[in-house]
């Protein structure tokens, strides 16, 4: 039988398909002159520590907690501090500029400021040069903005209730960055818990040239953040849309801390998901929306759930050639996997459409170079050879592989699946054996999961892959009739190994179930990250994102309430517990792990601050505030 495989080319690159990086646009432009206009007037006399240099707190009006200095520079080293005289107790953010050209006028960005709830904030700022010229200013910081209860919104700033803080010496000066949506902000906070940078998504009633994404945004190696989102379709929309196709995240917009926006690459198919820079190509892997293009040539839709009928979704990964927005290479996973498996969780948000596969993440494994992807509506983590296309391997529930349009199979799917290795026995789980296959379902395999990610490991193998990921655990069963009810679930932190020789997959470790629970149960988005502290082996930590925490209203006024899930009999087995049509309230709960002690050295609870409903006539759908990623990172770019 044929191994399922899939590479192929479908962007000329003459505009014709995505039309790719665009630079002569509002946004652009806009910034483009307010920088000129900064530049202006600076000459050798205006050198730092001469009293004439220039100085602009958020020039380009985005970014309230950024400034720039520009001035004629004679030093290839510059140090820049903020700190607070209003806080002298919180981090000073400083950052040596190295290597700088000399003899011209250079500008600088000038970043960790300091702003507090209700309260302005006086900040202070310090500019020296290797021979001691310096330039020193304040600045009156505004309020953060309000929560939703103060502004009567529904898109405000988040309430944040402080867990747990530390010292340098625990966590280092690496900033909490958290993106926070439904058409939010991206917000990072110090060791401290104190806002020290954020840009928000930009209301309907800004200029358009002022939003930013705020959805799956990431940091790439030179230092810009890149993201879409789905406010941000002003400036472009297909011509050749499909009527069941949905707006919004084909523009890609470009942008660094200060809130300048460099470029937007516009893309025929949304960028819904993750991104990630491919190392040394200047390139973006991303899941891409490929909708209706392919309807009349890939087959028929199979639909075996009876609603939404359509052309399928978030079903091919896709290459992006950062240097001109135009797609590279495609992989289609309606030939990669086996489109008639039913999925399990569904998601019927976007009508008409079928949502078979919902790839989310995909990263290209270092030694294996497979792309390695998630498989959120099939529960399984994937690899594809780059090169081929063809499938390697698959990590997931053994259930219904089998499963074709005719009823005559063409893959042996058997062949493909992994082999699951029980932790406590270290020998294969046997499923069966109806008590070890409910066991594996339970406690190893994944369930609509997220934010696939490469574990480097120590010494390079290519039959060997470690990777992490986030276990949503929406039903823990492809039996959905008997799937686990949010109150009663959890999502982990889990990590796992894949033997490609012996075709066994391994779960290595996990985080969550005892230690968060309930409270923490995300049926949708969420990260995991696993890092060494200092770079460090001996301090390995996780940064844990339970980003979809969903919570009932209790009627107390204490932020509790029973666990629920994002779209009841979709995303999770409805709670007989649960109030349908009740009050809820999501929350993010941000937490660096201690993987020593297994125990938070920081913690975040981020909330919305107000209980929302669903209107009348609406279709229940309890996304009001989550965080899709998280991050801990410097504020200054490497």
């Amino acid at each position: 039988m044929t191994t399922p495989t899939h590479i192929g080319y479908r962007d000329p690159g003459d505009g014709s398909y995505n039309p790719g990086l665009q630079t002569n646009i509002a946004p652009v432009t806009r910034d483009n002159a307010l920088y000129n206009d900064f530049m202006i007037g600076i000459t050798a006399t205006n050198t730092l520590g001469s009293g004439s240099e220039k100085y602009q707190q958020d020039l380009f009006g985005r970014s309230p907690l950024s400034a720039l200095i520009g001035f004629w520079n004679t030093s290839s080293e510059v140090t820049v501090t903020v700190m607070s005289p209003d806080k002298p107790q919180a981090p000073e953010i400083s950052h040596t500029y190295t290597n700088l050209a000399v003899n011209q006028a250079i500008t600088l960005p000038v970043l960790g400021f300091l702003a507090r709830e209700e309260v302005n904030t006086l900040n202070q700022v310090t500019v020296t040069d290797s021979s001691g010229n310096s330039f020193q200013t304040t600045v009156d910081i505004a309020q953060l903005p309000f929560t939703d209860p103060e502004g009567n919104v529904s898109n405000g700033f988040p309430k944040v209730d402080v867990i747990t803080t530390a010292e340098q010496s625990v966590v280092g000066d690496d900033l909490y960055f958290v993106i926070l949506s439904e058409r939010r902000a991206n917000i990072a906070w110090d060791r401290q818990a104190n806002v020290r940078w954020y840009v928000l998504a930009g209301s309907e009633t800004d200029d358009p040239a002022l939003w930013l994404p705020v959805f799956n945004t990431t940091r790439l190696s030179d230092g810009t953040f890149i993201g879409s989102d789905d406010h941000l379709s002003y400036y472009y929309t297909p011509a050749d849309m499909g009527e069941n196709e949905p707006v919004g995240q084909r523009e890609l917009w470009r942008f660094d801390a200060t809130g300048r926006v460099f470029g937007i690459y516009f893309i025929r198919d949304r960028a819904h998901h993750s991104l990630l820079e491919l190392p040394g190509e200047n390139a973006l892997l991303y899941g891409s929306d490929y909708i209706s293009q392919r309807e009349n040539n890939a087959g028929p839709n199979p639909n075996p759930d009876g609603p939404n009928q359509g052309p399928s979704a978030e079903d091919c990964i896709a290459i992006l050639d950062l240097a001109t927005g135009f797609e590279k290479v495609y992989y289609d996973f309606r030939q990669i996997m086996n489109f008639w498996r039913t999925p399990v969780p569904t998601d019927l948000s976007v009508p008409n459409i079928y949502d078979w596969v919902h790839i989310n993440q995909i990263y290209l494994d270092s030694d294996s170079n497979m792309l390695i992807a998630s498989c959120r509506h099939q529960c399984a983590i994937v690899g594809i050879d780059r090169e081929t296309g063809a499938l390697q391997f698959i990590s997931g529930n053994h259930d219904d592989w089998q499963a074709t349009e005719s009823g005559e199979p063409t893959t042996d799917w058997s062949a493909l699946l992994l082999a699951p290795i029980n932790p406590e026995t270290d020998e294969a789980y046997d499923l069966s054996d109806p008590l070890q296959k409910a066991e594996a379902d339970r406690t190893f395999w994944t369930w609509g999961q997220h934010n696939v990610q490469e574990i480097i490991k120590s010494e390079s193998n290519p039959d060997i892959i470690e990777f992490s990921i986030f276990n949503n655990g929406n039903y823990r069963t492809r039996n959905t009739a008997a799937g686990v009810v949010a109150s009663e679930n959890a999502s982990r932190c889990s990590r796992y190994q894949v033997d490609l020789v012996n075709r066994e997959v391994r779960k290595l470790f996990e985080y969550g179930e005892t230690e968060v629970g309930a409270d923490g149960y995300s049926s949708y988005v969420s990260t995991a990250t696993f890092f060494n502290h200092d770079n460090d082996t001996s301090q390995p930590r996780l940064l844990a994102n339970f980003g979809g925490s969903i919570f009932q209203e209790n009627g107390s006024g204490v932020d509790t309430g029973l666990a629920l899930t994002l779209k009841p009999d979709e995303s999770d087995r409805q709670d007989p517990l649960e109030q349908v049509d009740g009050n809820y309230q999501g929350r993010t709960i941000l937490q660096e792990i201690d993987l020593n002690t297994n125990l938070p050295v920081f913690e975040l609870r981020l909330t919305s601050g107000s209980y929302k409903t669903t209107a009348t006539g609406d279709t229940l759908r309890r996304a009001e505030l989550y965080a899709f990623r998280a991050y801990k990172m410097p504020l200054y770019p490497a």
